[in-house]
């Protein structure tokens, strides 16, 4: 029960933090993470994809949002957020070996 509450509160923290200060990344990325930590995949998705409308050249929320479609197994849009951030930066190595795990030859 004291996990739910610490959830809850940090929730409406960062809620409200990218409520004050929208074009911040690092709260959607905070927010994203911790949904994804408690595996509700569809909520940290959609704030990623929140954060991509403010920043949607930041690597962190690209990446975080591609390992959460795969997560998902949403495949095809885990690549496509993949090949955005090597277009960004083609020696981001994590990006690369990620796409690697999930492309079929």
């Amino acid at each position: 029960m004291g996990n739910v509450k610490f959830l809850k509160r940090k929730v409406k923290k960062l809620r409200r933090l990218i409520e004050n200060d929208p074009e911040l990344p690092e709260n959607y990325l905070k927010l994203g993470k911790l949904y994804f930590l408690n595996e509700d995949y569809d909520q940290s998705a959609r704030i990623y994809e929140d954060g991509l409308k403010v920043a949607p050249r930041d690597k962190a929320l690209l990446l975080n949002c591609a390992v959460t479609r795969e997560a998902m197994n949403n495949l095809d849009g885990a690549k496509k957020l993949y090949l955005e951030i090597l277009s960004i930066d083609p020696n981001d190595k994590s990006a690369q070996e990620r796409l690697d795990n999930i492309t079929s030859f």
